[in-house]
């Protein structure tokens, strides 16, 4: 008989020695009659994480795929995609429970699943829905190695540090999980929450120790959205919710998050200048970035610690053809709420997170790299008429 419900798709993240395979084990030794098949990733030619979980016992509707030799964000994401396919169409699980590489990054694995997940529905086949991303987080390691948390709100954070990679699996996921919390004091549960709340605005935290998570909070949630979570990063909320306050428990640490934005373009050369010596309470920045220099196109800026990237994200509305811009119009009417009748759409949107930050000496310092407009010979429609 073909699946007729989903398979439900759980995803555990964290760091190595976070605690994911003990969650794993938990899950699989409960006894509320839960079918689940188990892929784990480990990187290497023997996956450690398997032969763990073979060793705590798996019921006989269980079944474990492991996957190694690389990583399911990058070389193994097509086995992955083959194993999820076959795991539905056997009809004898209702989930499936995917524990990540310590070392891997998330959102390429969830893109994966999601993408699979809708091309099995628009095919027709055993239908998959990926339904938590749960990232657990190490509570003693955080504070032998990672100075409490703090190591992750540094300035000097690069693309490869350890760091980055913690900051990635906080900022996506649906549930996170604070373990090892006996290990920990209250005073030091309550800051490092405020840590990741800094950096995570919406998943739903929850503390344990020894692995030891409610089913209900990993299992048949429904909480798991790939736009939802992109957006959970606290950045990304402060772009979107600009009036909104600081969580209390947040400010309690002096963690401010703030949103520059003007309709001026910088000055490349100025802000280049200014990068030279950036805040070193600036933890963050990333939004929309204008440049004089170029002023047809829409640029993303990020920033974390001495990390900095500049992207092209394609030519700003206000520059398309007449034709071109009342179709975009009469399809996202919306754009148009934040128009400027002389720059259009065009603007300098940036989210700053910091901690102990002067906002009015950074907000200066941006303001001095500000340029005036130059208009192109042809331009937009005024006033999107």
């Amino acid at each position: 008989m073909p699946q007729s419900k989903p398979v439900k798709i759980v995803m555990l993240t964290g760091y190595l020695g976070a605690g994911k395979t003990t969650i794993l084990n938990n899950i699989l030794a409960n006894d509320q009659g839960i079918r689940a098949a188990v892929i784990v990733n480990d990187i290497g030619e023997v996956n450690v994480d398997a032969s763990l979980i073979k060793e705590g016992g798996l019921n006989q509707t269980d079944s474990l795929i492991p996957l190694t030799n690389g990583c399911i964000c990058c070389t193994l994401s097509d086995d992955l995609a083959k194993q999820l396919g076959d795991i539905a169409a056997s009809g004898d699980f209702d989930y499936i429970i995917i524990e990540a590489s310590g070392i891997c990054e998330p959102i390429p694995i969830a893109y994966t699943i999601s993408a699979f997940c809708d091309q099995s529905k628009y095919e027709g086949n055993a239908p998959l829905d990926l339904d938590n991303i749960v990232a657990v987080v190490d509570c003693a390691r955080m504070y032998d190695e990672f100075n409490g948390g703090k190591d992750l709100l540094e300035d000097d954070i690069d693309e490869d540090d350890i760091e980055s990679l913690l900051i990635q699996q906080i900022e996506f996921c649906s549930t996170l999980v604070l373990n090892k919390t006996d290990l920990v004091n209250p005073d030091q549960i309550a800051e490092l929450k405020a840590i990741v709340r800094s950096l995570q605005k919406d998943a739903v935290i929850v503390e344990a120790e020894n692995g030891e998570v409610p089913m209900d909070q990993i299992l048949n949630t429904g909480r798991f959205s790939f736009e939802r979570a992109y957006s959970s990063a606290a950045w990304i909320d402060a772009m979107e919710h600009p009036e909104e306050h600081e969580d209390p428990e947040v400010l309690e640490y002096d963690i401010e998050t703030f949103v520059y934005h003007r309709r001026k373009p910088f000055d490349v050369d100025k802000f280049n200048d200014l990068l030279q010596n950036f805040p070193d309470e600036i933890i963050r920045t990333k939004g929309t970035f204008w440049a004089q220099q170029n002023p047809d196109m829409c640029y993303v800026f990020e920033q974390a610690g001495h990390q900095v990237r500049l992207n092209e994200s394609g030519l700003w509305v206000a520059t398309a053809p007449e034709d071109e811009f009342k179709r975009i119009v009469a399809e996202s009417p919306e754009i148009m709420d934040s128009w400027d009748p002389e720059v259009g759409d065009r603007e300098n949107k940036l989210c700053i997170i910091g901690r102990h930050m002067d906002k009015d000496d950074i907000v200066a310092k941006l303001d001095a790299c500000l340029t005036d407009y130059v208009p192109q010979d042809e331009d937009y429609p005024e006033d999107g008429e």
